[in-house]
């Protein structure tokens, strides 16, 4: 379960320290969103909607029970990692992981150390451990891009998101013994998505939630209702700088504004509070980077090469929900999710669209780009078990993200558990006791249309394209009753997209399962050598693996090899490809590197 972070963003590509300060207006800057017409507007706006979240003890926070958050034809071509060895969702969109390579060096996070390891010999040679800047709580992830490395930690506040920091330090690994500390910067927020484009573009989505204020408690000499007279004082005084979210260069305790006002937009209806920001700068100079954002709450961000769609929950359910108190199966209206549209320009990031999708996105998977239209997978009604499912196809209109087709009926009463795009074709799995896996048409947006169903005892929780007309599945295996019986792949057949059929299959044992059902990047696939690594975790005697199938031509699939990993979760475990037929295995928190040679 992801737990939600209430955030927000402002919307405007803006130079950091030279943003321009016309007043926007209150006129509509597209359908939903709205500027201010000063910064006094602006304040009052966080002051509203901060007042019904504070307490005799400072800040509300409840927790919420809610699950936030590739092209080609049926005959997909089978996609390996990316270029520095990360399983990504999206071709030529590279993602942060806690080991990068080029296929020589090896770079590797240590608590907070940069390691770079020389991977182009027989066995691995430490060069270096360079100590980061900062006092993230969280382990660094990295992006590799030439000889600078990026690395995004965040670091936590005293209470939930309250008080987070995102940071981002670039390292030059040009001499690989002596790396050098190029900059460092804190950015008010929790890290959501970080993206880079292959051009040495990255783009950063950040959470700012709850300013830190000085709220009082209630003690021998203050009573509740007199600390929570004082507290409400504080929020009313607070100035607009302080909600806005800041900028610090190096570890000083300089504060700059990430956001002028006049850039920052909202929706017309209630959206939450926070800010959530879309940060993009060039690996070589993150001091030249710019902002962009809007006023909603979401943490769910999914990127193409050519968009960068924002999913947040509409804010009356949230209210509903949040400040009401309630269950979220017990609000009087279903969640619509709103989907903000960015453009990707060079550089650069533009603010093009808003829409609306009926329902719940339960990840970034869920989301997909093709030939400028947004397909989103969503699930229908209230509460933890939807009415059904629906896949809807969205079109950029005259600033507006319309639905322009839509198919319903998918898994009534079921769970999604997996969806895989594969161009105009996408896959659907549901689960409650059966797992189906549809296969739907998307060549004509306007009227997606169902091509098939295959159910079978069990589900897939991650779909993987091995080419051939083949799609990997790795979930469990099930009873007729549903019921667990440990962890499964399986290659599915799509030659005939009305009759999927399944070819081959591996089972692990009762408490065994694959980590890709909840860390995507512990999977690689080799198409050259038809071989899946994939992490596996043991849930009965608490010991991880690195578990090596073979794809046969036909879609057969068996065990070839199996690599220890000691007792740590299997979603830390990484397989490198090197590009020479051997695979650096990685897992978080581990010293060791070691070379895996698989022919």
């Amino acid at each position: 379960m992801n737990l939600p972070v209430r955030v927000a963003l402002a919307l405007t590509a803006l130079p950091l320290l030279s943003l321009p300060t016309a007043p926007v207006g209150s006129v509509a800057q597209s359908p939903g969103l709205s500027g201010f017409a000063d910064c006094m507007a602006l304040r009052q706006w966080y002051v509203a909607a901060a007042l019904p979240r504070v307490g005799p003890w400072g800040w509300n926070v409840p927790i919420v029970a809610y699950d936030t958050a590739v092209r080609g034809a049926a005959a997909a071509e089978a996609v390996g990692n990316s270029g520095t060895g990360t399983n990504v969702q999206e071709t030529g969109v590279d993602e942060p992981d806690v080991a990068k390579t080029d296929g020589s060096l090896l770079v590797r996070t240590l608590g907070r150390r940069l390691v770079v390891v020389d991977v182009s010999g027989a066995r691995p040679r430490e060069l270096s451990r360079t100590r980061l800047p900062g006092n993230g709580t969280t382990d660094p992830e990295l992006l590799l891009v030439g000889s600078t490395v990026l690395a995004l930690a965040t670091e936590g506040g005293e209470v939930g998101e309250v008080g987070d920091r995102t940071h981002v330090t670039r390292v030059d690994v040009t001499d690989p013994a002596h790396p050098v500390v190029l900059s460092h910067q804190r950015v008010d927020g929790s890290l959501v998505e970080a993206r880079e484009y292959g051009d040495g573009t990255t783009r950063v989505v950040v959470a700012t939630g709850l300013p830190e204020l000085d709220f009082v408690r209630p003690s021998r000499t203050r009573t509740p209702r007199e600390a929570l007279r004082h507290n409400r004082a504080v929020v009313r005084a607070t100035p607009v700088e302080t909600w806005l979210p800041g900028l610090r260069q190096g570890d000083g305790r300089g504060r700059h504004p990430l956001l002028d006002c006049a850039a920052v937009l909202h929706p017309g209806a209630s959206a939450g509070f926070g800010t959530l920001s879309v940060l993009t700068f060039a690996a070589s100079d993150p001091r030249g980077l710019t902002a962009t954002g809007i006023l909603a709450e979401g943490d769910l961000a999914y990127s193409s090469a050519q968009r960068l769609y924002v999913g947040t929950l509409d804010g009356q359910w949230w209210d509903d929900v949040v400040l009401r108190g309630g269950g979220a199966g017990e609000v009087d209206d279903p969640p619509t999710t709103q989907v903000h549209a960015f453009a990707l320009d060079g550089t650069g990031t533009r603010y093009v669209a808003s829409g609306r999708v009926p329902g719940t996105v339960r990840d970034r998977w869920s989301f997909s780009e093709h030939d400028g239209v947004l397909r989103v997978a969503t699930a229908l009604g209230r509460g933890w078990l939807p009415r059904e499912n629906a896949v809807l196809t969205l079109a950029e209109r005259d600033g507006r993200l319309e639905v322009a087709g839509r198919l319903d009926g998918l898994g009534p009463r079921e769970q999604i558990r997996s969806v895989r795009w594969l161009g105009d074709l996408a896959v659907v799995v549901t689960f409650r006791q059966v797992d189906p896996l549809y296969t739907l048409d998307l060549a004509d947006p306007t009227a997606p249309r169902r091509l098939g169903a295959l159910k079978i005892p069990g589900f897939s929780s991650y779909l993987h394209p091995l080419g051939d007309g083949l799609l990997l599945g790795l979930g469990e295996h099930a009873d007729r009753r549903g019921r667990s019986l440990g962890g499964q792949a399986a290659v599915f057949d799509l030659s005939d997209l009305t009759r999927v059929r399944r070819a081959g299959s591996v089972r692990l044992g009762l408490s065994d399962r694959f980590a890709a059902a909840w860390e995507t990047r512990a999977f690689t696939y080799l198409p050259d050598q038809r071989l899946v690594l994939a992490g596996v975790e043991s849930w009965g005697r608490g010991g991880t693996r690195l578990v090596a199938l073979h794809v046969g031509r036909a879609g057969t699939l068996r065990r070839v090899g199996s690599w220890e990993a000691g007792r740590w979760s299997a979603g830390d475990l990484r397989a490198l490809p090197l590009g020479d037929g051997r695979v650096a295995m990685v897992r978080r928190g581990d010293h060791r590197v070691r070379l895996l040679e698989l022919g």
